[in-house]
């Protein structure tokens, strides 16, 4: 590669001696004027952003079978924070690329909560997420907006500044880039969730070369998250590609990887800080007080005279020092690990639905990589459910949820249960309900968001005693009694072990 390699003392140095930018960051609220586009345009940045992601998809499953082979000529620059850190120089000796690859102990489903932006304060707060390079970003156009019927789905034209060097403005960058986000079902049936980014010229976006002193980017890039076996982990795989780089030595691209890969292993605790935030918070007069607790909340440990106790901000009770965890929800705060467990297990009990998710957030599908989505919502099989056609055994998991009426004396006869298997069909006398949510609120990323579905157990009878009379709620509905409701999850249950049964018969089957 044709490039100056400048040492940090020589960076800093040279940035010194040259001449100040005129005008500093950030620019004002629509400073590069308003994105005016044709219909032909249009459809022609979002045909190039489907067609690179039908080509990421292709080259991450031949990658998986022949074990990443290609990649043994790269330079390996080493792992860090779980990652492995990959570059190379194009056929023309000019272009750079690198690739970043680790798993992460997150769900998809939080992940694309974090990938998703469609406003520039996202942007921003998802950039420094993500590279912690961050220095103003703006969305010029958004040419495809998500819907009730994909709500990841989001294409728009951006403009972002980055500094790739915290120690010498002169690697400060810009880019103009048309970005695709959304989750896609590949050939083997599993949801891919991407984030696309792919250069482009527009007249509207013009340089801030002499202006501001920033040189902009020719790029590409792709993140790819794909789940593991394991739901609750996710495999993050970052390439990209920078054309005719200017001035960006070989310290530059490793201290930047390795700066994105420390990001990508933290996501974990960015998904826990949001999972926090949810919780409610309490006043610090309504903490326990210290004196009146003689033994750690969390681990029962006795307290004495050089104990450091804390309060935890989400229940309150007092913890010694090594149950105590700081996390950043607006602002520093303590928190007990029983509650940061609470959060967790919460979250990891929330799986992908049977088949891996449902048409309301799969966001591309070619005809070619995926079963139609029609088939699969209207009959689902009890093998194909449990079964992916990679063989990884997906289990529904099953939590009941008991919910309380005003009514005192319809109380107890209410329960919900609510499935994080959506698509599965147990049994064809079960009907269910569907509660949809409005299109305002994103279904991925959040625990309070996840479809709810009510059992109608109308139907069943109890051969040990007689039923009580039916009763109706308010929306008109029966409303199953907790007799009821037991045998429907005693069933399931019975349901579940026959259908491990069939995966581990199936699971013989296949490796004889």
């Amino acid at each position: 590669m044709n490039v100056t390699n400048f040492s940090r003392v020589e960076a800093q140095a040279i940035a010194r001696h040259n001449e100040a930018p005129k005008q500093s960051l950030p620019l004002r609220r629509g400073h590069f004027g308003r994105v005016r586009m044709t219909r032909d345009d249009l459809n022609k940045y979002v045909a190039t952003a489907k067609s690179q992601l039908d080509e990421a998809l292709n080259k991450a499953r031949e990658d998986r079978e022949v074990g990443n082979v290609d990649y043994r000529s790269w330079k390996q620059l080493g792992s860090h924070a779980g990652f492995k850190r990959f570059t190379k120089t194009g056929d023309n000796s000019r272009d750079l690329h690198y690739r970043l690859q680790g798993t992460v102990r997150a769900s998809l489903n939080d992940l694309m909560g974090i990938m998703y932006a469609d406003s520039t304060a996202q942007v921003v707060e998802r950039r420094e997420i993500l590279y912690n390079d961050s220095l103003d970003a703006q969305t010029l156009c958004v040419l495809k907006e998500r819907s009730a019927e994909n709500m990841q789905e989001h294409v728009s034209i951006r403009w972002q500044a980055i500094n790739l060097s915290n120690n010498s403005p002169i690697y400060q960058r810009d880019m103009c880039f048309i970005e695709y986000t959304g989750v896609a079902t590949d050939i083997d049936g599993i949801p891919v969730g991407f984030c696309i980014k792919q250069s482009i010229e527009r007249k509207e976006c013009v340089s801030l070369k002499e202006s501001h002193g920033l040189s902009r980017l020719d790029f590409t890039e792709i993140m790819l998250l794909r789940p593991t076996q394991n739901a609750s982990h996710t495999d993050i795989t970052l390439d990209g590609v920078v054309r005719h780089p200017e001035n960006l030595p070989g310290w530059l691209v490793s201290s930047f990887l390795g700066s994105v890969a420390t990001c990508l292993s933290k996501l974990p605790i960015v998904v826990q800080e949001r999972l926090l935030a949810r919780l409610p918070m309490i006043s610090d007069w309504q903490f326990v007080p210290p004196s009146s607790r003689k033994n750690c909340h969390v681990c029962s440990s006795k307290f004495n005279l050089l104990s450091k106790k804390a309060n935890c901000r989400s229940c309150g009770e007092v913890a010694c020092k090594s149950c105590i965890v700081t996390r950043t929800v607006g602002e520093t705060t303590k928190f007990c690990t029983k509650c940061i467990l609470m959060v967790s297990t919460q979250a990891e009990s929330i799986v992908p639905p049977s088949e891996f998710g449902s048409a309301s957030f799969i966001t591309s599908s070619s005809s070619d990589r995926s079963r139609s989505r029609r088939d699969s919502e209207t009959s689902v099989s009890t093998t194909s459910s449990m079964l992916g056609r990679s063989g990884a055994l997906v289990v529904p998991r099953m939590r009941v949820d008991m919910k309380l009426l005003e009514d005192a004396k319809a109380s107890r006869n209410n329960c919900s249960m609510s499935s994080t298997a959506s698509e599965t069909s147990f049994d064809s006398s079960n009907s269910y309900c569907m509660d949809h949510r409005s299109s305002d609120a994103p279904r991925y990323g959040s625990l309070d968001e996840e479809v709810v579905e009510t059992l109608d157990t109308t139907q069943m009878l109890r051969s040990a005693r007689g039923m009580p009379p039916t009763l109706v709620g308010q929306n008109g509905r029966p409303v199953p009694t907790v007799e009821a409701v037991e045998d429907s999850i005693a069933h399931q249950r019975y349901l579940l072990k026959e259908m491990l049964s069939q995966a581990k018969t199936y699971q013989q089957q296949s490796r004889s």
